[in-house]
C-alpha cells in the first residue's frame, strides 16, 4: 500500500474497540484480516460488521474503520471510494505514448511502469474494455485505495 492509503486492522486489534466506536443505530463497517465470512456484532444498540472485503462493508456502511497511518481510524465510505484506483500493468515492453493513453482514460496517471485510473464508484471492467479495444495488453489489474496526495 502507498503511504496515508488505507490498510486492514491489525489482528491483535479488538474489535470490541471498535463497537465502541459505532453510533447508535448506524452499522460501523471494520476491514479486517483473514475473515472468510462478514462478522455482525452488536452490543448496546451498537452494530459492528467486520469483513475482509472492503468493498463489501462500503456498500453496507457509510463509516469504515481501517488502519490509516498506522493508528486505527473511522473514515467516511465517501472518503475511501474517492481513493479507490485501477492499477493496470501493461503487458509490453514498453507503454504506448501518453497521449493515446490520455485519450483513453483522462484522469490517468502513469508511474514506475504501470497506469493507475482513479475509478469511485465505477466499474474496472468499461476500463478494461476499453484497453482490450485499443489492443493495450493487459497483464494485470487490481484495485488500491490511494489517499489524496499519495502516489
Amino acid at each position: 500500500m502507498f503511504p496515508g492509503a488505507p490498510s486492514r486492522l491489525r489482528s491483535s486489534y479488538p474489535l470490541r474497540h471498535a463497537l465502541g466506536l459505532a453510533h447508535p443505530g448506524e452499522p460501523l463497517g471494520a476491514w479486517v484480516r483473514a475473515a472468510r465470512w462478514p462478522l455482525h456484532l452488536r452490543a448496546g444498540g451498537r452494530a459492528l460488521l467486520a469483513s475482509g472485503d472492503l468493498g463489501f462493508l462500503l456498500r453496507r456502511c457509510l463509516r469504515v474503520l481501517v488502519r490509516a497511518e498506522g493508528t486505527p481510524q473511522v473514515l467516511g465510505a465517501d472518503t475511501l471510494i474517492e481513493w479507490r484506483t485501477l492499477q493496470i500493468v501493461v503487458g509490453a515492453p514498453y507503454l504506448p505514448q501518453a497521449q493515446a493513453l490520455r485519450a483513453l482514460f483522462p484522469r490517468l496517471t502513469v508511474a514506475n511502469g504501470r497506469l493507475s485510473l482513479p475509478l469511485g464508484l465505477d466499474a474496472p471492467e468499461p476500463a478494461l474494455a476499453a484497453c482490450a479495444a485499443a489492443r493495450l495488453s493487459v497483464a494485470a489489474s487490481w484495485i488500491e485505495y490511494r489517499a489524496s496526495g499519495s502516489r
